[in-house]
């Protein structure tokens, strides 16, 4: 192993969303032995500080096909080529903050290059196959991620979820890596204290917690229920036709202007337009405040049994 940048570089060899990376760097992915070149291979080096003529000059994140440059003042600057490599250069965050980027923002782009749909998400295992929860930051996909594994269903995905399309054309969930993201409200609520493992960031009140009950590999997509609030004390679900699942897949897709500067619009409208049409969406509305997953899991899976697939 070897230091740069204040970053303990390790050459590890990790599969997450049916790929096999080779990385520098510490990743939450499960460990493999190598049987082939990695897709992907993460490493500590020089990023270029510019894309020519692209991006925004107040966005801190620039990409063109091919290429997705981010720029975290503070923390480390990432650049992507070609869905095949991610480097790393750190500029003054620790570990946990540089990590924390690389598996959003970064991560996200270079999965976006592979042409693989990603979606605001998580995702769990069920008899009937994968059912994913799409939603905006602080909708509650993670803490309902982790209150479904408490009942004993397979993590597949938090946060990011990937989807494809199998040889029969069918939407399939990628299995992503076994750790949950959760703000320090959620673990108290769910008494996960004892599962959690480090903060994300130092300066956030939200902690990663490894999940033992993990699915490792893809599965066709049975449900997506979006997830939003109101101000009312109860738990709505309803069905979304299939004109505005398509809508609402879009707008829950992970950073999906990055998939417009990429050029990733024609894979990103199959793939959607794909899992629109065989895949049931729902909406599922909760009281704003308190947030009780229990019960919000409970209607997801009476509404999950009374239409079996």
């Amino acid at each position: 192993m070897k230091q740069e940048g204040g970053i303990t570089a390790h050459g590890d060899c990790y599969t997450a969303y049916g790929l096999e990376f080779r990385s520098e760097l510490a990743v939450p992915f499960r460990p493999v032995t190598p049987t082939r070149e990695p897709h992907v291979t993460v490493r500590i080096g020089p990023v270029p500080k510019t894309l020519n003529a692209a991006g925004h000059p107040r966005r801190r994140w620039q990409a063109v096909p091919g290429a997705y440059l981010l720029d975290v003042d503070g923390v480390a600057r990432y650049f992507v080529a070609e869905g095949r490599e991610i480097v790393v250069e750190p500029t003054g965050g620790d570990e946990a903050d540089v990590r924390a980027f690389l598996l959003g923002s970064a991560l996200a782009a270079c999965l976006q290059q592979r042409g693989i749909l990603t979606l605001h998400a998580s995702a769990v295992e069920t008899e009937a196959g994968a059912v994913l929860f799409a939603g905006n930051s602080g909708a509650g996909k993670s803490t309902l991620l982790a209150a479904l594994v408490d009942r004993g269903y397979r993590m597949l995905s938090d946060d990011v979820t990937g989807v494809v399309l199998d040889a029969g054309g069918r939407p399939v969930a990628l299995s992503a890596f076994p750790a949950v993201r959760l703000w320090m409200d959620a673990v108290e609520t769910l008494g996960w204290q004892a599962n959690i493992a480090a903060r994300v960031r130092e300066e956030l009140e939200k902690f990663e917690a490894p999940v033992e009950r993990f699915r490792p590999a893809p599965l066709p997509v049975r449900a997506v229920f979006t997830l939003c609030s109101h101000n009312r004390d109860t738990i709505e679900i309803e069905s979304v036709p299939a004109g505005t699942a398509f809508e609402l897949l879009l707008r829950n897709t992970y950073r999906k202007k990055c998939v417009h500067a990429i050029g990733g619009q024609a894979e990103h409208f199959r793939i959607a337009t794909a899992l629109a049409r065989q895949t049931p969406l729902s909406r599922v509305t909760r009281p704003d405040w308190p947030f009780r997953p229990g019960a919000v899991a409970d209607a997801i899976e009476q509404r999950l049994r009374a239409d079996p697939a």
